[in-house]
């Protein structure tokens, strides 16, 4: 299979809203968890993997803020996950051999990246 003409794509600011509800459809339920990295330098990946439920744009005053909720489904208490990153600066997309989307990568204010990874529909690795 070819490789994506496009490794990665920035989102622009005008069309984060329309994105994420459109990437919210498409990677319902996909496994995913988050990797931060920090601007000083360390990196933080998280234990916990959840389903997708959503990824939205929320404006807080003139500040936009993105909410992502995750469904942790592993037990018969199914709970769900909410990360509000605030002050978000870049909307990143990264792609898979497949095309499909793999990473979700949002930096805020501080320049602190959430990269949200995505279980891969190639290998299964997540």
């Amino acid at each position: 299979m070819a490789e994506p003409s496009e490794h990665r794509k920035a989102i622009e600011p005008k069309d984060w809203a329309k994105f994420l509800e459109d990437f919210s459809a498409r990677n319902a339920n996909r496994r995913a968890r988050f990797n931060i990295f920090f601007n000083s330098g360390e990196a933080v990946e998280e234990a916990e993997e959840g389903q997708l439920e959503s990824v939205a744009l929320d404006k807080n005053g003139d500040k936009a803020q993105v909410v992502v909720k995750r469904a942790d489904r592993t037990s018969n208490d199914e709970e769900t996950m909410t990360d509000t990153i605030e002050n978000v600066r870049g909307i990143t997309v990264q792609f898979d051999t497949d095309r499909s989307e793999d990473f979700l990568e949002i930096t805020d204010g501080k320049n602190t990246l959430f990269s949200l990874r995505f279980e891969s529909k190639v290998d299964g690795a997540s």
